[in-house]
């Protein structure tokens, strides 16, 4: 099956999503998560965000398909070129919902020195070592850690910003 990309109406991808499915589409809006401070509280809230602002994934299951979705109140166009709409493969979209699964577009903030024990498994999300998993060492003061890095063939201490690492479980 495919999957086409289908512009909403500003601001309504909830309704639009709704009316997807209501009208017997399948539709996906990748999400993503955000831990945001509270202005007066100042307490940590996650909030959850479109990955693609203004953007619904939909998958085609019948021949009357561009019809419906022209005559749909929320949602406003399906992108494509000159040849017409562009579809997407099935492969590419079950990509981003693993990914999404995964927590790869999730911002959250990073992890406080207490949690990261020594041999706590961490993962690298930025700097020149970024995808690699490393070993925690020991806490080198409030924003680093000393680690191991898994992939390097000798084991040297290296020290690391706990602002680009994301704890492993």
């Amino acid at each position: 099956m495919e999957w086409y990309v289908t512009r909403t109406v500003p601001g309504q991808y909830k309704r639009a999503l709704s009316e997807l499915m209501e009208a017997g589409i399948e539709a996906y809006c990748p999400m993503v998560r955000r831990e945001i401070r509270h202005h007066q509280t100042k307490a940590w809230i996650m909030r959850e965000f479109q990955l693609f602002t203004g953007y619904i994934f939909a998958k085609r299951a019948n021949g009357v398909f561009f019809e419906e979705l022209h005559r749909m109140r929320y949602v406003g166009s399906v992108l494509g070129g000159v040849n017409g709409p562009i579809s997407i493969a099935d492969t590419e979209v079950r990509a981003i919902k693993e990914a999404e699964e995964r927590g790869e577009f999730d911002i959250l903030r990073p992890p406080p020195v207490t949690t990261l024990k020594p041999d706590s498994r961490v993962y690298i999300q930025s700097g020149p070592l970024a995808g690699h998993y490393a070993s925690v060492v020991k806490p080198k003061g409030k924003k680093a850690i000393k680690a191991v890095v898994e992939s390097l063939g000798n084991a040297r201490e290296i020290e690391l910003s706990i602002a680009n690492l994301k704890l492993v479980a």
